[in-house]
């Protein structure tokens, strides 16, 4: 937090473990059981606060959306730098090729930290009509959030509910279309 967050302005907008004082802006998470929404374990005070790999970080949805635009301008937020282009190029390119994801069953595109969406036909949470050099990453709770550098524009969506598939891909995918659609060039 203090290396990267401070400087930058969003220590307050992002969390690896959310610390107590901020416990009270932390939605509670929910997830479908049965066709009926219920809360999951993930709402104890613990679990927020321990920073879990894969699903403890907390943030808003202008926090995430301001980190991606710090990552299009080649680590500058704020008149701050805290990454260097090349850092970002080498954590934003496709490292895995077309091959297949175990976990999502489909080609992921995988960077050090973010996806690509790449030219295969499928790819959940960037979008179908995202330009191929558009990157980002999910977070439980099906949210997400990318860049697309051919815009220069970042978008982050944060919800709260875990839905079951195919429903949460497909969702993902037209609020990101969405997104995509409305972006002008002027």
């Amino acid at each position: 937090r203090e290396e990267i967050l401070e400087p930058i302005g969003l220590s307050d907008q992002i969390f690896v473990g959310a610390p107590e004082d901020v416990q009270g802006r932390c939605s509670d998470i929910h997830a479908f059981e049965d066709n009926v929404m219920v809360a999951t374990d993930l709402n104890t005070i613990e679990w927020r606060t321990a920073g879990a790999p894969g699903s403890g970080g907390y943030a808003t949805a202008y926090g995430m959306a301001a980190f991606y635009q710090m990552l299009l301008a080649g680590g500058v937020l704020n008149g701050t730098r805290i990454l260097s282009p090349r850092v970002i190029q080498f954590a934003a390119r496709n490292h895995t090729g077309d091959r297949v994801d175990h976990g999502m069953g489909m080609p992921m595109h995988r960077g050090i930290g973010p996806h690509v969406r790449g030219y295969t036909p499928t790819i959940r949470g960037l979008g179908t009509i995202a330009w191929p050099s558009t990157y980002g990453h999910g977070g439980a709770g099906t949210s997400y959030s990318w860049a697309d550098p051919e815009s220069d524009v970042s978008f982050s969506y944060i919800s709260n509910c875990m839905a079951p598939e195919p429903w949460h891909t497909v969702r993902l995918d037209k609020i990101s279309n969405l997104a995509h659609a409305s972006i002008v060039e002027l």
